[in-house]
């Protein structure tokens, strides 16, 4: 994933962020900052998708070019928290689908605000909102902070970080995030 050039990101970002994900660093070498892991796709029939998004710390990678896709974050009432506007990636043997992770640095409150995110682009849209129940986990070390596993499909029983902790790992050596479409207010104070 590559580092932000800004031109298809409109959100503030700290000056900070902007050093430690475009400079001289590059985004591997970046400073892990609380980000919202933003993933989907379309399909092969050119349908826009959206996985459930996680609170994570990570480097920042937004795309590189605006594009004919849009990924739109909403409050309640609608109010804009961010838009990240950019092309589709070609998968060579996607058999027409294709898909996306970005890693969006968060801003301040929108723990408390943050209530939808809508993919939209020519074959139509996608939105996670609270209504949304399509229960995954990522499994990850406690000390490394690295991806052990994705857990995609979780049983529809799967409705909490609780029941997700219990649920998805006897493994004490691996921290369970969980989401259900939208992070949850705990999911922001990992």
């Amino acid at each position: 994933m590559r580092t932000p050039h800004g031109t298809g990101f409109r959100v503030a970002i700290p000056a900070l962020i902007l050093l430690a994900a475009g400079s001289a660093l590059g985004a591997r070498d970046a400073i892990p900052i609380q980000c919202l892991l933003l993933w989907g796709g379309i399909d092969a029939d050119g349908v826009p998708f959206l996985d459930p998004v996680f609170v994570i710390d990570a480097a920042p990678a937004l795309p590189d070019a605006a594009g004919e896709y849009r990924l739109t974050g909403r409050a309640d009432g609608g109010t804009v928290l961010f838009s990240l506007d950019f092309e589709m990636p070609v998968v060579a043997d996607g058999d027409g689908s294709s898909s996306f992770v970005f890693m969006l640095p968060a801003q301040p409150g929108w723990e408390n605000r943050l209530a939808s995110v809508t993919l939209t682009g020519p074959g139509g849209s996608a939105t996670l909102d609270e209504d949304s129940h399509r229960p995954m986990a990522i499994l990850r070390d406690p000390g490394t902070r690295r991806i052990r596993a994705i857990l995609r499909d979780l049983p529809p029983t799967v409705t909490t970080q609780a029941i997700a902790d219990t649920a998805v790992t006897r493994d004490r050596g691996v921290e369970v995030l969980f989401s259900r479409g939208i992070p949850d207010p705990g999911a922001w104070r990992r």
